[in-house]
């Protein structure tokens, strides 16, 4: 039996919540929906809660995985990657300045995996 399969870039297109983002407080939750790897390494789509505003618009899913504090927080929660299917709270704890010029933003995670 043949099988066709379809897709376009544009219905998997995610913006990142990169780090003009993030200011202490400023949090997002929602699943994990697909994962995929960058140059920079691996990273997740989460379909979101509660929409968030990147770059004037609204978006209910968004990337996130190329931040050194995430990665750092998900190791710290004894983890390297996220799974499809786990459900993410993520929170930014703060802003550490860095010898780059730009902040660092520092999360709390949890993450809950069936």
């Amino acid at each position: 039996m043949t099988k066709q399969f379809r897709g376009r870039t544009e219905d998997a297109d995610a913006p990142f919540v990169d780090g003009k983002f993030w200011k202490e407080g400023a949090s997002i939750a929602g699943k994990v929906i697909r994962t995929f790897d960058t140059e920079n390494g691996p990273c997740s789509v989460l379909e979101l809660l509660d929409s968030v505003r990147i770059d004037g618009e609204a978006v209910d899913q968004v990337s996130i995985g190329n931040l050194t504090g995430f990665r750092m927080a998900l190791q710290a929660a004894g983890i390297q990657n996220l799974q499809v299917g786990d459900a993410v709270h993520l929170k930014c704890t703060g802003l550490k300045s860095t010898t780059k010029g730009s902040p660092r933003p520092n999360f709390e995670i949890e993450v809950t995996r069936q």
